[in-house]
């Protein structure tokens, strides 16, 4: 199984031949390993309601077809209210892992793409019921965020790159303030994982 964001599939025809791809970079000649998706299903509620937007997607892969690359962990139920209750998101840092363009800090936005996968960090802002908001103004932070073409991308804790605890779902419009990820530990998140996959 293969997480993605509801908003970057919902668009596809529901016989759409989707493909996933790990490789590093997304114009390696040839790719490592292309591999042909056997169906996609994105959460029936997307788009309804704003303030939960089910902004949560799988898209599923032949068995066997993923034996060499090591399965990350969805979170246990309520893990960062949890966290967020004994204070213990205050000084997080997050990592950002994705494929987006790479944006300018100053001055006119300008943004370049080269399919390579990147790396950054960036601190907790604030959490909500159904949000993970974070900190991506680097000139406060010295650090980094995510930008356009990242979505659907994964959120690890700093230091723990098998806990997957949120997906990008959008940021300010210059990728330079804010980022908005959709929390994988809801029980709305989890009603919809659980047809797929086992839940911790």
């Amino acid at each position: 199984m293969f997480l993605t964001a509801a908003h970057c599939v919902s668009f596809f025809p529901a016989n759409a031949q989707l493909y996933v791809s790990f490789d590093a970079s997304l114009f390696a000649q040839p790719l490592q390993k292309l591999i042909a998706a056997t169906e996609f299903h994105f959460d029936p509620g997307f788009g309804h309601d704003l303030g939960d937007l089910h902004d949560v997607a799988v898209v599923l892969l032949p068995a066997g077809s993923t034996t060499t690359i090591q399965p990350l962990q969805l979170p246990p139920a309520g893990l960062l209210d949890d966290l967020a209750a004994h204070n213990g998101l205050k000084d997080q840092i997050f990592l950002n892992v994705g494929y987006g363009v790479d944006a300018t800090l100053r001055r006119k936005p300008r943004y370049t793409f080269d399919g390579v996968r990147k790396v950054s960090k960036s601190p907790f802002m604030a959490l909500e019921p159904f949000w993970l908001w974070l900190n991506m103004n680097s000139h406060a932070t010295g650090l980094g965020g995510d930008c356009f073409g990242d979505s659907g991308s994964p959120k690890f804790f700093d230091g723990n790159t098998n806990l997957i605890v949120a997906t990008v779902t959008t940021g300010d419009a210059v990728c330079r303030a804010t980022s908005k990820d959709y929390r994988l530990d809801t029980s709305t998140a989890r009603a919809f994982l659980g047809q797929f996959v086992s839940l911790p």
